[in-house]
């Protein structure tokens, strides 16, 4: 019941034009790290190989300290999207103790939108979490929110172990996916930023 939730999150991704934002899943012999497509009456991950050869183990705090909210599809929403909640709407326990947890908790724009306590759409959400130096991407990890809604979480890429050079570059094709909504080609993208890195889509997981 379960998966069958979680995959019903990303084919509402699909149909509300999200599923260029970046989805990040570790496995014991890959690292996914891309887009997802529905093609064919099957969800895939289209991976961009910008983890390639990387350990899943060094995704782990990913799915730990990372977290820092979730998405879901709400009934009655003004926004005409999927939701995002900050980790106040969940129902997790995580520790505010380290620095990392004070700029959650500090983190907030000039129209009064916090993180920590985030209720909107996943745009909005997003462009929140960038615009206070997160990187965030959605791990196929379920949360429940505190109105009881099934979701995926949504975590912070800089509390992984990555090569800065590769964090610049990952956030670069975060901020573009925002900036350019309609840019939905992982190709494009990568030409438009000048990036060195591979242009073809050769990996792909059913999810």
């Amino acid at each position: 019941m379960l998966a069958k939730e979680l995959k019903q999150i990303l084919l509402k991704m699909c149909e509300y034009g999200l599923g260029n934002l970046y989805i990040l899943h570790p496995t014991k012999t890959h690292v996914y790290f891309g887009n997802i497509s529905f093609n064919k009456c099957h969800l895939s991950i289209i991976d961009t190989s910008l983890l390639k050869g990387l350990q899943a183990d060094l995704f782990t705090p990913a799915a730990n300290e990372g977290l820092v909210g979730m998405i879901c599809w709400s009934e009655n929403k003004i926004w005409e999207s999927l939701t995002f909640y900050g980790l106040d709407k969940c129902q997790l326990t995580p520790d505010f103790s380290n620095t990392r947890g004070s700029a959650i908790i500090a983190a907030q724009n000039q129209y009064g939108d916090s993180i920590i306590n985030f209720e909107g759409s996943v745009y909005r959400g997003f462009q929140l979490l960038l615009e206070h130096s997160f990187l965030p991407a959605i791990i196929i990890y379920p949360v429940k929110s505190k109105y009881n809604e099934t979701g995926l979480a949504v975590t912070d890429l800089r509390t992984v172990p990555l090569d800065i050079k590769l964090l610049i570059k990952l956030n670069l094709l975060q901020l573009m996916i925002l900036i350019y909504p309609s840019l939905i080609s992982i190709n494009t993208l990568m030409v438009l930023l000048n990036l060195n890195l591979p242009v073809r889509r050769r990996t792909s997981r059913t999810v």
